[in-house]
C-alpha cells in the first residue's frame, strides 16, 4: 500500500500539468498601469537606444558627403528589404511570445518545454533561405526598388554585408519571444543597450578611420548586433529566466511548430504586406522627386520616435492580455487593452509635439540641401500626430494575437495598407497631382480609418469572450 501511494505521488510530480513556473508579480491581480509600464519601459528604453543608433548611423553616412544625397537615399532604399526580413523574424517572435503567454496563463508546462527548440527550427530554416536568396539575387532585388546609378551602388554596398546578419536576426527572435511572453523584458533591453552602444562607437571607426564608408556602417551593425545576440543566449544558458531550455532535438515538436506558425506567419504576412506597401510608396515617392526620397528616408527614421511607445506598449499588452485571457480573466484583459491605448497615445502626443517644434533643427543635421530639409519638416508636421490613431490599430492587433486569433490582425493590416493607404496615395498623387502632399494625406487616411475599425472590432470581441461566443485558442 505504501508503495502504491509513493508511486502515485511520483507520477503526479512528472505530470506537465503541475505548473512550476514563477509568475510575474501583479500579472493576474492588482493595479494594471504600474505593471504595464514596468513591462513596456524596458522595451521603450531599448528602442530609444536603437533609435539613437539609427540616427547616429544616418548621421555618419550623411557625413561621408553631405552634398551627395545618394549615400542616405541609397541605404534608405533597402529599408523595405530589411523590413521584409524583420517581418518574418517579428512573426516568429510574436508566435513564440503568444504561445508562451497563453501557456503560462493555462499553466501548461509541457508546451513551455518545447517552444524554444521548435521556434529555433523555424528560425534556422528561414535564416538559411533568406541568406541564399539574397546572395544569388542581390542586384535584381535592389533594382526592383527603383535604385539606379549611385543609389544602386550604395544600396548594394550596404546590403551585401547586412545580408550575413539575417540568420542571426531569426534566431534572436525566438529568444526575444520567450522573454516577452514570460514578461522578462529587461533582458531584451540589456541586449539592445549593449548592441546600440557598440554600434554608435564602431560607426565612425569603420566609416572614416578604416575608410570603408557605407560598407563600414553595415559592418559595424553586424558586429555590434551579433554581440547583443550572444548576450541574449547567455541569459538562457545561465538560467536567468523561469523557462529553462533543454537544448534537445527531441523537443522539436510539429504540433508546437504549428502553433507558433499559425500566429507567427499571419503576423509576418501582416508585416510583409506593410513591406510591399512601403516598396510601392517608395517607387511613388522617387517618381515624384529623388530628393523627396532622401527626405522620406530621413523622416522615416526620425518618425520612429513616435512609433516607439506604440510598439513597447503593444508588446506589454500582448503579454498581459495573453496570460490573463488564457486564465479566463477577460474583464482584466479588456482593461489592459484600454490602458495600453491611453498610455501609448499620451506618450506619442508628447513626442510628436517635441518633433514638430524641433523638426527643422533635427533635419538640418542630416542634410544641407534646403529642399530635402523642407520635405522632411513638412512630412513630420503633417503626419506625426496621426500616429496616435496608429496606436489604436496596433493595440487591437496585439489583442487578437495574444488570444490566438491572428486573422483579424491580418485583415486590419490589409485594410490599412493595401485598401486604404496605397490606393489613397495613388489617387491623390496621380489623379489630383498633389505630389508629396498626396503621399502624406494618403498615410493619414489609412491611420485614421483603420483605428476606428480596430477599436470597434476589439470591443465587440471582448463582449463575445465574456459570453462564450468566442474562445481563447488553447496551447
Amino acid at each position: 500500500m505504501n508503495f502504491v501511494i509513493y508511486y502515485s505521488l511520483m507520477e503526479k510530480q512528472k505530470k506537465p500539468g503541475l505548473f512550476k513556473h514563477k509568475e510575474i508579480k501583479g500579472m493576474f491581480d492588482g493595479p494594471i498601469v504600474p505593471l504595464l509600464f514596468r513591462l513596456a519601459m524596458p522595451i521603450l528604453a531599448g528602442m530609444v537606444l536603437q533609435l539613437a543608433y539609427n540616427i547616429t548611423d544616418t548621421y555618419w553616412i550623411g557625413k561621408i558627403d553631405k552634398s551627395d544625397p545618394s549615400f542616405i537615399g541609397g541605404t534608405g532604399m533597402i529599408f523595405p528589404i530589411f523590413f521584409f526580413t524583420m517581418a518574418l523574424a517579428n512573426g516568429i517572435q510574436i508566435g513564440v511570445s503568444s504561445l508562451v503567454a497563453r501557456a503560462i496563463g493555462e499553466k501548461n508546462e509541457k508546451i513551455l518545454g518545447k517552444t524554444t527548440e521548435s521556434g529555433l527550427a523555424i528560425a534556422i530554416f528561414f535564416g538559411i533561405l533568406f541568406l541564399s536568396l539574397g546572395y544569388i539575387y542581390d542586384e535584381k532585388i535592389i533594382s526592383l526598388l527603383g535604385a539606379s546609378k549611385d543609389y544602386m551602388t550604395h544600396a548594394l554596398e550596404y546590403f551585401r554585408i547586412i545580408l550575413y546578419f539575417i540568420p542571426l536576426i531569426f534566431i534572436s527572435s525566438v529568444f526575444h519571444g520567450m522573454l516577452q511572453g514570460e514578461g522578462r523584458m529587461k533582458y531584451i533591453m540589456h541586449a539592445m543597450l549593449l548592441s546600440t552602444l557598440l554600434n554608435i562607437a564602431l560607426d565612425p571607426v569603420f566609416i572614416f578611420t578604416l575608410k570603408l564608408k557605407v560598407q563600414g556602417a553595415a559592418l559595424a551593425t553586424v558586429i555590434s548586433h551579433s554581440i547583443g545576440i550572444v548576450y541574449v543566449l547567455s541569459v538562457f544558458l545561465r538560467k536567468k529566466t523561469s523557462i529553462h531550455v533543454k537544448w534537445k532535438l527531441k523537443n522539436i515538436d510539429w504540433h508546437t511548430i504549428g502553433k507558433i506558425s499559425s500566429i507567427g506567419f499571419t503576423q509576418a504576412a501582416s508585416m510583409i504586406i506593410m513591406s510591399v506597401s512601403f516598396m510601392l510608396i517608395n517607387r511613388i515617392v522617387i517618381s515624384i522627386d529623388k530628393l523627396a526620397m532622401t527626405a522620406y528616408s530621413i523622416a522615416g527614421r526620425i518618425d520612429q520616435v513616435a512609433f516607439m511607445p506604440i510598439i513597447a506598449f503593444s508588446s506589454a499588452v500582448l503579454t498581459m492580455v495573453g496570460q490573463n485571457a488564457a486564465r479566463g480573466k477577460f474583464e482584466r484583459a479588456r482593461k489592459i487593452w484600454n490602458k495600453g491605448m491611453l498610455a501609448s497615445g499620451s506618450i506619442v502626443l508628447f513626442m510628436a509635439t517635441i518633433m514638430v517644434i524641433f523638426a527643422r533643427t533635427i533635419y538640418s543635421e542630416f542634410s544641407n540641401m534646403d529642399i530635402v530639409i523642407n520635405y522632411a519638416v513638412t512630412q513630420t508636421r503633417i503626419v506625426v500626430y496621426t500616429y496616435i490613431f496608429a496606436a489604436i490599430g496596433i493595440m487591437g492587433r496585439s489583442v487578437f494575437l495574444a488570444i490566438g486569433h491572428p486573422m483579424p490582425s491580418l485583415i486590419m493590416a490589409i485594410l490599412r495598407m493595401l485598401i486604404l493607404n496605397v490606393p489613397s496615395i495613388l489617387i491623390l498623387v496621380y489623379v489630383f497631382d498633389l505630389k508629396m502632399y498626396g503621399v502624406w494625406f494618403g498615410m493619414i487616411v489609412g491611420n485614421l480609418t483603420s483605428a476606428v475599425i480596430s477599436y470597434l472590432w476589439v470591443r465587440s470581441w471582448f463582449v463575445k469572450l465574456k459570453t462564450g461566443e468566442m474562445k481563447v485558442i488553447k496551447t
